[in-house]
C-alpha cells in the first residue's frame, strides 16, 4: 500500500494527528509520502519522504482570525496553487500511490480521479449545527469554505474522517474517536524523576502559530507573582527560565510533561484537547477569536466542564492574573468532570481501518472491472 499524505502546515495539530493515523498505516506496511510545509514538513522531515509545497498565509500576529485579512494574504493563492498542482502531479506520476490522504489541503480532490481519496479534518457539521443553535452565532465564510470541500469530497466519492468529541449516528461522514499520539505508560510520579520536575507543573503550550505572542508576553510579566511553576513550551519565539518559568522549545515528549502536569493553559486546538481529555488534565483555554474550529472545541470543553474558557480580548494584566488564579482554583473541580466523559481515544485506529477498508473495496472493483475486460 502506498500513501501520500498532504497536510497543511498551519501549526502542529494537523500534523500530530496525521503523524498517528499514518503510523497506524505504517503497521500495515503501507510505505508513506508527505507533502505539506511550514510546522508539518519540518515535523515529518526527518520521519518520512517528504515533498514540499506552498500554503496559505493567516494574520497570525493580529492575535484573532480575519477571513478578510486571509483573503487579502492570499491573492497570490491561485499562482502557488497551480505551482503546487504541478509538483503534485510529478509526485502522484513516479510514486503511484494507491490513497491520498488530504488533511485541509483541498487541491489533491482536484487530481487523479482515478486514485482513492480520503478527507481527514475535524470540523464536525453535526457539531456546528448544535454550536449554531446554542450560541446563536453563525461563521458564514468559514462554514462555507469547509462545506465546499466537504461538497466535492461527496461528489468524487471521497470518505470523509472526522475526528469529534460528540457522539452521532449518521450517514455521510465517517467519524472518529479523537487521534491522539502515542501516550506515556509511565506513572506521575515516574515521570516526575524522568524529567527532574521537583513538583508538578502547570504547562503552557500555545502550538505552532503566533496567535497568542502577545498573551504569551503577557504571561510572562505576571506569572512570577504566582505560587506555581510554570513550563512554557514555545514555537519561534523563547524566553529566559528564571525563578518559576521554564521555557522549553517543542519536544517530542510534550505528553510526557502533560502528563506530569497539574493542568495546562493553551489555546482551543483539537489535538491538545483530545490530549487533554485522555490524560484527565483540566485547562484553561484561549481560543482564537473567530476561528470556527476552535471555537467549536471550546464550546464543547465549556459544557463538559472540563475547562475553564476565557474569550475576553485584550486583557489588562490583572485580570489574567485573576483568571489564572480563578483557574488553579478550580482545577480540581475540572478534573471529577472528565469522570463523566465516556471517550475513547483510539481515534488513530479507526480512520487507518477506515483507510484500509475502502482501499480494499476499491481494489476489488478494480479486478472485477478488469475481468469483465477480458
Amino acid at each position: 500500500m502506498k500513501v501520500v499524505s498532504v497536510i497543511t502546515g498551519i501549526g502542529y495539530g494537523h500534523a500530530i494527528r496525521q503523524a498517528a493515523i499514518l503510523s497506524e498505516l505504517e503497521k500495515k506496511g503501507a510505505e508513506i509520502v508527505v507533502a505539506s510545509y511550514g510546522n508539518a514538513l519540518e515535523y515529518f522531515e526527518h520521519t518520512y519522504t517528504t515533498l514540499k509545497i506552498d500554503g496559505p498565509k493567516f494574520p497570525e500576529k493580529d492575535s484573532r482570525f480575519s477571513t478578510m485579512k486571509t483573503i487579502f494574504m492570499n491573492l497570490k493563492l491561485p499562482i502557488l496553487c497551480l505551482k503546487n498542482y504541478f509538483k503534485l502531479r510529478r509526485l502522484f506520476k513516479v510514486f503511484n500511490p494507491d490513497a491520498i490522504i488530504c488533511d485541509f489541503e483541498p487541491l489533491p480532490l482536484y487530481m487523479n480521479k482515478k486514485k482513492q481519496h480520503f478527507v481527514i479534518f475535524n470540523f464536525d457539521p453535526l457539531q456546528y449545527k448544535e454550536y449554531v443553535k446554542s450560541k446563536k452565532r453563525r461563521y458564514w465564510a468559514q462554514y462555507k469554505y469547509i462545506s465546499l470541500i466537504y461538497n466535492k469530497a461527496r461528489k468524487s466519492n471521497t470518505p470523509i474522517i472526522i475526528p469529534t468529541f460528540e457522539e452521532h449516528l449518521t450517514g455521510g461522514y465517517n467519524f472518529v474517536n479523537p487521534v491522539l499520539r502515542k501516550l506515556p505508560k509511565a506513572s506521575k510520579h515516574e515521570l516526575m524523576e524522568k524529567l527532574k520536575l521537583e513538583k508538578p507543573p502547570i504547562i503552557i503550550m500555545f502550538g505552532g502559530s503566533h496567535f497568542s505572542t502577545e498573551l504569551l508576553y503577557n504571561l510572562q510579566e505576571i506569572l512570577p507573582e504566582i505560587k506555581e511553576e510554570f513550563i512554557i513550551f514555545t514555537y519561534g519565539i523563547s524566553g529566559e527560565s528564571k525563578g518559576n518559568i521554564t521555557f522549553l522549545q517543542f519536544k517530542e515528549n510534550f505528553l510526557e510533561y502533560l502528563k506530569a502536569s497539574k493542568g495546562i493553559i493553551t489555546q482551543a486546538g483539537h489535538s491538545t484537547l483530545s490530549e487533554c481529555i485522555a490524560l484527565k488534565k483540566p485547562s484553561l483555554i484561549f481560543p482564537i477569536p473567530n476561528f470556527i474550529e476552535q471555537e467549536l472545541n471550546a464550546h464543547f470543553a465549556e459544557k463538559s466542564r472540563i475547562s475553564l474558557v476565557e474569550r475576553k480580548k485584550n486583557l489588562i494584566k490583572q485580570q489574567l492574573s485573576s483568571i489564572i488564579e480563578e483557574f488553579i482554583t478550580i482545577m480540581p473541580d475540572l478534573e471529577k468532570n472528565f469522570d463523566k466523559l465516556n471517550i475513547e481515544t483510539n481515534g488513530a485506529e479507526q480512520a487507518a481501518s477506515i483507510i484500509e477498508k475502502f482501499l480494499s473495496a476499491k481494489q476489488q472493483q478494480d479486478k472485477q472491472r478488469k475481468s469483465q475486460v477480458l
